[in-house]
């Protein structure tokens, strides 16, 4: 698991020590009669000191874009319902986003639920990170392999929220490339990552490019290749994108907007499974629509809970997946016996096989930013259906579109 965090004291303490120093060298007789940059030349972060920061600073533009796009791809694949009054974020729960709206498009994670830039500036930086500590040396860099692992698998997962939430995607102002195409690149990005982890001997960082890579496969129909990657991950991995309520760019973006928030409220279909794995709770009260009845979940506890990327059960869930048969039930049911869940019934019928893996990975994987993808991949129907009034509580205009994935 990763951890980082803003220091901006720290910060605006070598800044101050920096312009004391400088008074002194000039014998200053004020420290006002100097004067501060009001912006930093990017090539001077871009040498191997700032290499670290570099990549961190990469992560966190991933964390706060993931958080987003966990909450827009919760609405549209009906995890979560949209109860604000605003019309602007009403097409992800209604699922007939239009191209020139600039809410998905445009807008940003800090405090909003932006999807389609949030992801490609965090897409850029890993990439930049990427190039730049490519083309220096263990000598010049230390940690260099593990930091070189750490972008590439951050590369590749930044690919994978394109290519699962959107019909088609753009990288670096290239031509429009189809989900299938991205999800090559992102499996090229992990290959990298793989390889770079095991230079540096770092487990935690190989099993979340084998993941990813593993995901990868898997939704671009390598059935072999994920699940070769899949059965590599050990028992009881992890791997965490970390928050901090402090700040609004940092913090959890599902609980800030469910439970802080009220903004969104878990759909019907998640508030009476009697699940562990799919916690809620009935607030009691309305949302910020003042109709539709409040429901939140319990599986960010606060603003500064993490959002898992990557995970042993997710490997063991792709790889039922990718095993079929009643090889696959036995997965899911061994998954299921980890946490006291009665076995799931025995079947060779695939249409039963497939609504198993289904349910399972919507329950265990609840809130992680992959049901959208399920939904698409595997056809699953559309909760409302197309054609219903929006929205199921009250009429708030126009009726439940057929998108399952998010225009370019």
């Amino acid at each position: 698991m990763h951890r980082y965090s803003a220091r901006r004291s720290r910060t605006k303490a070598w800044a101050f020590l920096s312009i004391a120093t400088l008074c002194t060298a000039l014998a200053c007789s004020n420290l006002l009669d100097v004067k501060a940059p009001d912006a930093i030349n990017t090539t001077s972060l871009e040498v191997p000191a700032s290499a670290h920061l570099l990549v961190f600073s990469s992560i966190g533009d991933f964390d706060c874009a993931y958080a987003s796009y966990v909450v827009a791809s919760g609405l549209m694949s009906d995890e979560l319902m949209e109860t604000t009054l605003t019309a602007a974020r009403w097409s992800y729960d209604r699922r007939d986003i239009d191209p020139n709206e600039s809410f998905y498009s445009t807008d940003g994670c800090e405090g909003d639920i932006g999807t389609y830039t949030p992801i490609s500036i965090a897409r850029f930086t890993a990439d930049h990170a990427l190039g730049l500590l490519e083309g220096w040396s263990d000598d010049q860099v230390p940690e260099r392999q593990y930091l070189i692992a750490q972008s590439a698998a951050y590369a590749g997962y930044s690919r994978i929220l394109l290519g699962e939430g959107f019909c088609t995607a753009a990288i670096a102002g290239g031509p429009a490339l189809t989900s299938q195409q991205i999800f090559q690149l992102a499996a090229a990005k992990f290959d990298t990552a793989v390889a770079a982890a095991q230079a540096a001997g770092n487990d935690s960082t190989l099993n979340l490019a084998l993941v990813g890579r593993a995901r990868a496969k898997l939704d671009a129909g390598d059935n072999a290749g994920a699940l070769a990657d899949a059965e590599l991950v050990p028992e009881g991995f992890v791997y965490y994108a970390t928050y901090d309520a402090g700040t609004s760019r940092r913090s959890n973006r599902v609980y800030t907007e469910n439970n802080a928030g009220t903004a969104v409220s878990v759909s019907f279909e998640y508030d009476s499974l009697n699940d562990p794995r799919v916690s809620v709770t009935d607030q009691g009260q309305t949302a910020s629509d003042r109709h539709t009845e409040l429901w939140t979940q319990n599986k960010y506890a606060d603003g500064s809970a993490p959002i898992v990327i990557a995970s042993y059960i997710e490997a063991q869930l792709i790889a039922a997946e990718a095993t079929g048969g009643s090889a696959a039930i036995g997965i899911l049911n061994s998954l299921r016996s980890s946490i006291s869940l009665p076995p799931l019934a025995s079947s060779s019928d695939p249409a039963v096989i497939k609504a198993d893996i289904a349910s399972e990975r919507a329950r265990w994987l609840f809130l992680q930013g992959t049901h959208l993808y399920d939904v698409r991949r595997l056809s699953l129907p559309l909760i409302p259906a197309a054609g219903d009034s929006y929205s199921r509580v009250y009429h708030k205009g126009g009726n439940y579109g057929s998108e399952t994935c998010m225009p370019i």
